[in-house]
């Protein structure tokens, strides 16, 4: 073998080396490490308020020891987004929470003198579709394949969805229209309701996978009462919640 043929070897042979990892990215098209991400998916928890703003909770919080903010609970959540455009995702989303407080009228006794008492609770299953926008880029793509994420990234979204409540109420009451009889009993009304939500956030990107993500979100929405309930006006499903979690991308 000439001088000439070893050298031309040894070239090919570099070349091909050379040529393998190119090979890989090309195969691997918008793989995760070659390319923007095509999505994520989160998990969240944090608070979930309730304006508590129609009548039924006027009624609850004037007659029984409740307050307006103990409808508020703690709530969890998840997201599916799919990225569209560089800025705008696709997000499906999950969120519930709900409380179960107990409580006592404030102004009736029985006829020993003991509180009058019960069980009040409420709950919010929220499915949505919302479009999300970052505020600005979420990353840049190095050459032709490479992709780096920002490290902090604004973002709105706006969406509609279904919300599943529950209300419900066990134990003593008085009865007002009948001299004031102490009764056993309890009272539930369970809907859906076609309901609204505006967001907003900051995803903090730790590398190209993961991501922690913020999200502040008010829910609007009103879902009519069930006939345990007659007689009071829709009930209030609005309230804002602030949540935090983990993202990971696809």
């Amino acid at each position: 073998m000439t001088k000439l043929s070893v050298r031309l070897l040894a070239i090919a042979a570099v070349a091909s080396i050379s040529a393998l990892p190119a090979s890989a990215q090309e195969a691997s098209g918008k793989g995760f490490l070659f390319g923007a991400p095509s999505g994520s998916f989160s998990i969240r928890g944090g608070y979930s308020g309730a304006s508590a703003g129609s009548d039924v909770f006027s009624f609850v919080t004037n007659e029984l020891t409740l307050n307006k903010g103990d409808f508020g609970s703690f709530a969890i959540g998840g997201d599916v987004s799919v990225r569209i455009s560089p800025r705008v995702d696709i997000v499906a989303s999950f969120d519930a929470g709900g409380m179960k407080r107990k409580s006592e009228f404030r102004e009736w006794e029985d006829n020993s003198g003991n509180p009058i008492e019960q069980n009040t609770a409420f709950s919010r299953n929220t499915y949505a579709a919302s479009a999300k926008f970052y505020l600005s880029e979420r990353g840049r793509s190095l050459g032709r394949y490479a992709w780096v994420p920002a490290r902090y990234v604004p973002w709105v979204s706006a969406g509609m969805g279904r919300t599943l409540y529950n209300f419900s109420q066990d134990g003593d009451f008085v009865d007002f229209d009948k001299n004031n009889n102490v009764f056993a009993d309890s009272f539930k009304s369970s809907q859906w309701a076609t309901t609204v939500q505006l967001g907003g956030g900051v995803d903090w990107n730790l590398n190209q996978r993961f991501a922690l993500t913020t999200q502040l979100k008010y829910l609007f929405g009103k879902a009519d009462l069930q006939y345990d309930f007659a007689g009071f006006d829709p009930i209030d499903l609005s309230g804002l919640g602030l949540s935090a979690g983990f993202a990971v991308r696809f």
